[in-house]
């Protein structure tokens, strides 16, 4: 990739394995604008953040003019912090989005050396041969927005997350009359947003949430209710607010998310005629009949409010048998497991949990089958790309465009290098991505030795084991072992340290006896003596680590 690119291109780097870790590249002869910066999920082995690599962006560090930001969501600007000081160029969204990004970079030390630039509606950015138009979208937090790319060979447009909703309760709907004037004028290509289109209709829009979270509240006048959702819909929590508000309740957040949220949202000039949410402590002074608790939680993540209250080690809000849930939102893809376990330890403890498969108290910010092809008659694509899926998604959508009439699709693989032009558009290469996870205050590829030793640790355990090596003899002085044994096992922990005692005085006289002047051989037979013996009594070859005590 560290060579000269001629004419149009469009390189996904993330954004087309999974739902998640958005980040794309523009190309137009040789000079480079980024798309989104996001991250993704990953329970698997402590991995929670996972984001795509930077190595092609580093290597052309020098070409690369700016960053777009299409909105807020952390799967659209979640990797920046790691990410941003390897490229170090001016970062463009609006104003909402930029204020998230500088909450974000202020916890790595990085909210002053950032460049940070907030664009109005529609406004029009010109930089080497691109201009790029911010162009209003319905989604599930503020301020979001489509791009449309104008290059000399032509027009790109890169519809972020968006849904088609003509009534919004909250912030903007989507610009029709402006996407159907490019159209008009011709569309090279369309990069379109995947999410939902294994759905052929919306169910519901943000104003029917809203009126059902009245209700829903009215039905439970004695109960404490708690509701849970995504921190970032802003349009959410003004509904949750004013259920409560409709029933005589306060409205209290739970959570580190929610509260950012709140302060930046207020600070943008949002939430204005809506007193401040109180905390939790003030929860515990209201009666049950009086409060209205909005929490983290809603994917089941390992530190969220929610999942601390369900292990009741929350240290302010402890859930009792009468409260009633509501999940306020949908199961990202991938987060299935985690949210149902949450589930399940909410039902255990006697919580009414009611969900969107029981009332519509969840709307979309993304487009079903039937507003993509309503988005396909305004804009009329030449070619479409769509993104922003798995694999399942992306033939999903090829499928609907294929349906509708579009004819030229390309089904992209995160590191396609696709050519856009007039005469053919097509991928003329691929290079290979690596994913990284956030592991503490570093990056790691998730096929790294790290990782592959803690597969380990987690799957056979651990034997620690002293030797004692004097007198020309070995004898074992210690053997701890961890994610082997149970407490009440001691004695079959004993058995097997003299099996192994007995392993390597056999051995010595042998093998051993000609490697007791090696640290690293006697090291090395020993270890392998220790899996042996743990094989054939425990089925297990766990990581071993031996000591040598002369």
């Amino acid at each position: 990739m560290n060579k000269k690119i001629s004419g149009l291109n469009f390189i996904p780097i993330g954004g087309c394995s999974e739902v998640g870790m958005n980040l794309y590249v523009y190309i137009y002869n040789d000079q480079w604008i980024l798309v989104d910066m996001g991250m993704g999920f990953d329970g698997n082995l402590g991995r929670e953040l996972i984001i795509p690599s930077s190595d092609e962006l580093m290597k052309n560090k020098s070409k690369i003019k700016a960053l777009f930001i299409t909105h807020s969501h952390e799967d659209h600007i979640g990797a920046i912090p790691y990410l941003w000081p390897k490229i170090e160029c001016p970062i463009y969204g609006r104003p909402f989005a930029i204020e998230m990004i500088r909450d974000k970079l202020t916890q790595f030390d990085l909210e002053d050396k950032v460049p940070l630039i907030k664009i109005a509606l529609n406004s029009k950015i010109e930089i080497g041969s691109f201009s790029i138009e911010f162009i209003p979208v319905a989604h599930s937090t503020p301020e979001s927005s489509a791009l449309a790319i104008t290059t000399p060979e032509g027009v790109v447009l890169h519809s972020g997350d968006w849904r088609i909703d003509n009534d919004p309760v909250f912030g903007s709907k989507t610009d029709e009359q402006t996407l159907k004037s490019y159209g008009d004028n011709g569309v090279l290509a369309l990069i379109c947003d995947s999410t939902n289109v294994f759905r052929d209709q919306q169910p519901c829009a943000e104003k029917d949430v809203r009126q059902n979270l009245i209700d829903l509240v009215k039905q439970h006048p004695q109960n404490r209710i708690l509701i849970t959702c995504f921190a970032s819909n802003l349009a959410r929590l003004e509904s949750c607010y004013l259920a409560a508000k409709a029933n005589g309740r306060q409205m209290v957040i739970v959570g580190r998310s929610l509260k950012k949220v709140e302060k930046i949202a207020r600070l943008s000039g949002y939430f204005s005629e809506i007193p401040a949410f109180l905390d939790e402590k003030k929860a515990t002074q209201l009666e049950s009949s009086k409060v209205l608790l909005v929490c983290t939680g809603s994917q089941g993540e390992v530190n969220s409010a929610l999942t601390k209250m369900a292990n009741d080690t929350h240290k302010i809000i402890k859930l009792k048998e009468d409260d009633v849930l509501i999940f306020s939102s949908r199961v990202i893809p991938g987060n299935e497991k985690p949210v149902m376990e949450i589930q399940n330890l909410l039902a255990d403890q006697r919580i009414k949990i009611i969900t969107n498969i029981d009332y519509e108290v969840h709307a979309s910010g993304h487009p079903s089958k039937e507003e993509l092809e309503r988005l396909y008659n305004l804009v009329k694509p030449h070619v479409l790309v769509p993104i922003h899926g798995g694999k399942l998604h992306l033939r999903k959508h090829a499928e609907i465009a294929r349906e509708y009439g579009i004819k030229n699709i390309i089904i992209p693989n995160d590191g396609d290098v696709i050519k856009f032009s007039e005469q053919t558009s097509e991928v003329v290469e691929n290079f290979p991505t690596k994913t990284l996870a956030v592991d503490g205050n570093r990056l790691l590829p998730l096929d790294s030795t790290v990782y592959k030793q803690r597969e380990l640790l987690s799957t056979n355990g651990i034997v620690s084991i002293c030797l004692n090596c004097s007198k020309g003899s070995i004898k074992v002085e210690d053997m701890v072992c961890l994610g082997i044994f149970e407490e009440f096992e001691q004695v079959d922990r004993l058995d097997i340290q003299n099996d192994i005692s007995s392993e390597i005085k056999l051995s010595q006289e042998g093998v051993l006896k000609d490697k007791f002047r090696d640290i690293n051989k006697l090291k090395s037979l020993v270890e392998k003596l220790v899996k042996t013996v743990f094989l054939e009594s425990r089925g297990k070859k766990p990581i071993v680590i031996v000591h040598i005590l002369r």
